[in-house]
């Protein structure tokens, strides 16, 4: 006989035959003749996945006396009942060869192993796919002791004979297998961390087990004590963390085996460093593979040890029961099951169990226990082992019905377990508050815990808890404490326990004495590590000074208590995630709704305790100057605030359950696929504990997908809205339900054509949105009223009302106009919550302006420039800074400059002082100009012309002084245009240095030139490091005339040099005619009135430089001008031939140069030129009507060529220069003719 606790049933054989019902409601019988043998052994296995269909989770193992056998099971269920059915046509088969099943287990991923006298087989079952589709089952027994070879660790104990493997016991949560042999060989199996493996890892003989225990135990004992092992179970991860098997011998002595080496902290949940103790963390599967198997604690039953005060324990054991709380033992002529418990002792300084002996009739086949709890926490992954569970006692607030059972060949026998509740429940029956019993109770557990089981009472809504509920509220106000700041010396724990207080009842029979453990117990509760919930809220203070430094808070029981009542209660769940992703782009909720629903309840009926018993206290008030007085009042504030926080953690755990459960009715999976796929897996990683305390926007974003899910559905959103409004008030307001309307109006303007009645559903929806701007998501908003309405105003008008909510200080503007100091965290927070806001404008603004300039012709630049205009038209100065900010990147500058925006010169200013570029200083210079602040405008172009800033061009910088002229002329402050003059000589100087720079462009003088294209430099530094070095003789000219220096010396030697550079570079005759032509008369141009054009030196110099004469460098000139230049060159410079004739004349009157008058070629030349100048005059006289001018011009023109006649006549001269005065001669007499 036995249990198969999975499907509720207890199972008996007879021969061949196989009977189950159902023990909870003893009906169901379920019958199973399928076997030609006799059963020796039955099993109920989790069955691999894929091998069945997908509804079968589990498989029956029957092993008799010729074979081993897998059936398939249907749990089926019908009417609430739950039906078994057992599929014996497809059924896995192995033959045992003669062999006997000695037992059966089985693994989390369904994999089946078996004894067989003194062999380990693995039952390897699998699902075969053929050809064309067809499928078939294939088994087959694989002998894993074959490999023993391979164990890890070898022992010398190990002879050549066989021991028979009596049991298995498996440990699920690590992947390891316990082997016991019938002579008490313990082996250890380790499966590997997926699952898949298995090899033996060590055996331990009986000899060397009762050896360690001995030494464990100070060989106070006897070592036959610890002999005959009759039964093994393993520890699963979320039992102990430290321990992995228990082994109980004949004599009810329990070793407590490890297959770690290193020491574990198996109490205390936080450590010295202040983290939590890696118990209560799940673990990876690779951190737990067995080390070793050592004895590592042993427990004795009453009657073992020589001073037990108890004269008959139990002897002869044969079935045992073990788990991390409770110990049952059947011995072998005895009806009676002794059972062990330390559920009412869970945090003693030393171990204590308490001792009941239950009365049954035949002989014992299996001892279960079976609990139901209101919550299951969820399974981890697969690569994760659990992590340890809460001490029962803890776990009573959510384990209900806790029974142990009992199989025997007379039936199946019932043992109720009296939990906390149920012992003060009595307690008060039988005496009340101040009744021996509750006395009693509050000895054994304490006043914390009293105080969580009438909370618990108060909480119910019983009969029977009704009659006791007065008595309950009593236990309240029975602890007259107040909480207080003492010294840290004094905050330990000071309760205590004597093994020898009286007994309670733990079973519904009477127990005996509480038993002390056998070996020491690790002590958590010395010095200062304290029971305290992880929920608690740091109460630490500092005093302000003085001996009172060291001090801390010390809360009131009540406090402690609410706070591990609602610890207790979300355990389970807290620090889980709440929801995973499936396909990719899915929520599923991961824990039972049932569960969930359960909890909210729960937890919901701790904040009607707080409210009705008002356990939060009043605010106290007054006055006083001792020490200790404000001391204990400070620290009645503190316990205040600290129980504000958990009522406010309360709703909010309530508020963030139901959201989720509203969620899964609505079904979560749509829901979700209307998401952004990036924020699915934020949902997935926050766990519950995050969700209520700081998942404000993941709970938004879930209440705005299930309203997005129901948009169009009139109904559906308003039986959703009110659902959120009274199941989740704090998360969905009156607001959120007045912006689901607005949504929902949106929605039918939507559907709606355009006209009239859209605008007015339009208009509806935008008031809405206002009145509850607080709880508008902009974002989506503003798109839907983008898309589907078209309303770019509304967008503007919500945008703007948004950022005025979000910073109604008006912080950020005072951020904006005078700066920030330092890192004020308020400012800094309403600065981006504006900008979130604006960024909404400007992304709808780049949206249209890409429509607008796309191929498709649309509304869309109508549109940008409605939402422009809103902007600008606002009295929102931040608005206008972000939208100029994207205008500019638009290069949209004369949106701006056209606007009349008052807030333009100081965003211009702002972003200047910020340095955010030259473009704002233009842009600042042009607003000036266009608005008619010539003066500003002129001043600051004034500025810019001479900034050092070397980024900044020549040409730019000339420019700048150009419009600074311009404006500046153009205003009508005096004080402005008195400085035109200063601004044109600094034009003509920057025009000098551009020359310069023009000039060196073409040099490879890269460094010179970028100077040069920089600041406008002083007239002395560009003569003496460019012009003079660089011989820059036009530029020197010019820079002289700039500066107003005239040295007669130095005008004469730069054109003596200009000269002199244009017969130098000249080629050819005409090259040199062309090039010196036009440089005089440029030059002309500039400085035709002034002393910087010596006209009479400049045609000197040319007379004498053009007739082939020495040149200034002590070189013979081989280019001689021709005589038909010098009525060009007059032409070029304005001046008459007469006059050209008269400087002529005196040059060769005066005899200044001696190549006039001892040189014949000089003679000759000067001659040639004034008989060519002579012929044009006569020409320009003939075409002329006779007049007095005419006269007065031909007899001027003969006087200056007289002495170039007497010298060519004279007989001294050469035969050329006498021909030359022959013709001289005619022309004079035809001179003579005119004048007359």
């Amino acid at each position: 006989m036995g249990f198969f606790r999975q499907i509720s049933r207890v199972w008996v054989v007879i021969d061949n035959n196989l009977y189950m019902w159902n023990y909870e409601t003893n009906d169901d019988l379920a019958f199973f003749d399928s076997s030609d043998s006799a059963i020796l052994k039955v099993a109920l296995v989790d069955i691999k996945p894929g091998v069945f269909e997908d509804d079968i989770r589990y498989g029956l193992v029957v092993g008799t006396i010729s074979d081993i056998c897998l059936y398939p099971v249907f749990d089926s269920e019908e009417n609430g009942q739950s039906n078994i059915t057992i599929d014996s046509k497809r059924c896995f088969k192995i033959a045992l060869d003669g062999a006997t099943v000695n037992d059966i287990a089985y693994t989390s991923c369904g994999r089946v192993f078996y004894t067989a006298d003194d062999q380990l087989f693995e039952f390897v079952y699998e699902k075969q796919h053929g050809w064309f589709g067809s499928t078939s089952h294939k088994c087959r027994g694989v002998n894993q002791t074959a490999s023993i070879l391979g164990t890890i660790i070898s022992l010398p104990f190990f002879g050549s004979s066989k021991e028979q493997l009596d049991q298995i016991s498996m440990d699920r949560s690590r992947n390891l297998m316990y082997l016991l042999g019938r002579n008490g060989t313990v082996s250890v199996w380790d499966l590997g961390a997926d699952g898949a493996g298995c090899q033996k890892f060590v055996s331990v003989p009986m000899s060397k087990i009762a050896h360690e225990a001995l030494i464990l135990t100070q060989f106070g004992h006897d070592e036959s004590s610890f002999h005959n092992i009759t039964s093994i179970k393993a520890l699963e991860a979320h039992q102990s963390a430290a321990l992995n098997l228990v082994a109980t011998t004949a004599k009810g002595v329990r070793l407590y085996f490890s297959v770690s080496t290193g020491p574990q902290n198996t109490v205390g949940q936080i450590n010295n460093n202040g983290k939590v103790n890696e118990r209560f963390q799940n673990r990876p599967q690779t951190s737990v593979r067995p080390q070793c198997l050592r004895v590592a604690h042993v427990r004795f039953a009453p009657g073992v040890t020589p001073t037990s005060i108890y004269g008959d324990g139990p002897n002869g054991v044969s079935v045992v029961y073990n788990d991390e709380s409770i110990c049952a033992m059947a011995t072998a002529n005895r009806n009676t099951i002794f059972t062990f418990s330390n559920f009412f002792y869970p945090a003693t300084q030393c171990f204590v169990e308490s001792s009941t002996e239950c009365d049954i009739t035949g002989h014992v086949w299996e001892i279960e226990t079976i609990s139901h709890s209101k919550i299951k926490s969820r399974a981890p992954p697969k690569h994760l082992v659990d992590r340890v569970h809460p001490h029962p006692f803890y776990r009573s607030q959510l384990e209900t019905n806790h029974r142990l059972l009992v199989c025997s060949n007379e039936g199946v026998f019932e043992f109720a377990q009296i939990n906390a509740v149920e012992a003060l429940r009595e307690a008060l029956f039988d005496g009340g508050v101040e009744g021996n019993a509750t006395l009693q109770l509050w000895q054994k557990i304490g006043p914390t815990e009293i105080l969580i089981l009438a909370f618990r009472i108060l909480v119910s809504d019983t009969p029977i808890d009704e009659r006791i509920r007065g008595k309950a509220e009593q236990l309240l106000y029975s602890i007259k404490e107040n909480p207080e700041i003492i010294d840290n010396g004094r905050l330990t724990d000071q309760s205590t326990w004597s093994p020898n207080d009286s007994s309670m009842a733990e079973w519904r029979h009477r127990m005996k004495t509480p038993l002390l453990s056998s070996t020491p117990r690790n002590d958590a509760r010395n010095g200062q590590t304290l029971y305290s919930s992880p929920f608690s809220p740091a109460l630490d203070i500092s005093v302000a000074s003085g001996h009172h430094a060291n001090m801390k808070l010390s809360t009131t029981r009540r406090h402690d208590a609410l706070f591990f009542y609602f610890s207790r209660l979300v355990a389970p769940v807290w620090n889980d995630t709440i929801c995973e992703i499936f396909n990719e782009k899915h929520l599923r909720i991961t824990f039972e709704p049932e569960s969930i629903l359960m909890l909210k309840e729960e937890v919901q009926k701790i904040g009607r305790l707080m409210d009705d018993y008002r356990l939060v206290p009043n605010m106290e008030f007054g006055y006083t100057a001792n020490v200790a007085d404000r001391l204990n009042s400070e620290a009645s504030t503190l316990e205040r605030q600290s129980l504000i926080g958990l009522r406010k953690l309360v709703d909010a755990t309530v508020e963030t359950l139901s959201l989720w459960l509203i969620a899964y009715e609505h079904n979560l999976a749509a829901i979700s696929s209307g998401m952004n796929p990036q924020l699915l897996p934020n949902f997935c990683s926050r766990k519950l504990a995050h969700l209520v305390s700081d998942g404000s926007n993941l709970n938004a974003e879930l209440i705005r997908a299930m309203i997005k899910y129901f948009l169009g559905d009139e109904a559906g959103t308003k039986t959703l809205s009110e659902n959120l409004r009274q199941m989740c008030p704090n998360l969905y307001s009156e607001d959120d339900a007045c912006v689901t309307f607005a949504m929902e109006q949106l929605e039918a303007a939507r559907k709606q054509g355009a006209g009239s009645a859209r605008r007015r559903l339009v208009q509806t929806a935008v008031d809405m949105f206002k009145q509850s701007i607080g709880k508008v998501v902009l974002v989506s908003t503003c798109q839907q009223l983008a898309e589907s309405v078209e309303a770019y105003e509304a967008i503007v008008e919500l945008c703007l009302l948004r950022a005025a909510k979000d910073d109604p200080k008006q912080l950020a503007l005072l951020a904006y106009k005078h700066g920030r100091n330092g890192s004020d965290a308020e400012m800094l927070s309403a600065e981006k919550k504006r900008s979130d806001c604006y960024r909404v404008i400007t992304d709808e603004l780049e949206r249209l302006d890409e429509e607008a300039t796309s191929e498709v012709p649309c509304d869309a630049a109508v549109n940008r420039d409605l939402m422009i205009n809103a902007v600008l038209n606002s009295e929102d100065q931040l608005a206008h800074a972000a939208v100029f900010r994207w205008l500019l990147t638009k290069n949209k500058t004369n949106v701006i400059l056209q606007s009349k925006s008052p807030y333009i010169e100081f965003f211009l200013v702002q972003e200047i002082n910020a340095g955010r570029g030259q473009k704002y200083f233009d842009l600042l210079w042009r607003f000036y100009e266009k608005s008619g602040n010539y003066d500003k405008a002129a001043r600051l172009l004034s500025k810019l012309a001479e900034n050092d800033n070397w980024k900044m061009g020549l040409t730019q910088r000339c420019a700048y002084l150009s419009h600074a002229i311009l404006c500046a002329q153009s205003c009508k402050d005096s004080t402005v245009t008195a400085n035109i003059d200063e601004l044109r000589d600094r034009l003509d100087v920057a025009n000098v240095q551009m020359r310069i720079k023009d000039a060196l462009s073409n040099s490879r003088n890269e460094e010179l030139v970028a100077k040069l294209d920089g600041p406008i430099l002083s007239l002395q530094e560009l003569l003496l490091q460019f012009v003079v070095p660089f011989k820059m003789h036009k530029i020197k000219l010019a820079l002289l005339h700039c500066a107003g220096m005239y040295v007669e010396e130095h005008i004469f030697e730069t054109w003596e040099n200009i000269i002199q550079d244009e017969f130098t570079t000249a080629h050819n005759e005409d090259a040199l005619c062309d090039q010196l032509a036009n440089t005089i008369g440029e030059l002309f141009q500039v400085y035709r009135d002034t002393k910087y054009f010596p006209k009479e030196f400049i045609i000197r110099r040319i007379l004498e430089i053009g007739s082939g004469g020495v040149t200034g460098e002590g070189q013979t000139q081989r280019l001689v001008l021709p005589p038909s230049f010098y009525p060009l060159l007059c032409r070029k410079i304005e001046l008459t031939n007469c006059d050209f004739l008269k400087i002529a004349s005196e040059e060769f009157r005066s005899g200044g140069d001696a190549w006039w008058t001892h040189n014949s070629r000089g003679q000759e030349y000067i001659t040639k030129v004034v008989l060519k100048l002579t012929r044009t005059v006569i020409r320009e006289l003939e075409s002329a009507p006779t007049t007095m001018s005419r006269r007065s011009t031909a007899r001027e023109c003969l006087t200056h060529i007289l002495p170039f006649i007497r010298r060519s006549c004279d007989v001294s001269a050469a035969l050329n220069l006498q021909s030359l005065g022959n013709e001289l001669t005619a022309l004079q007499n035809r001179l003579s003719e005119l004048s007359n």
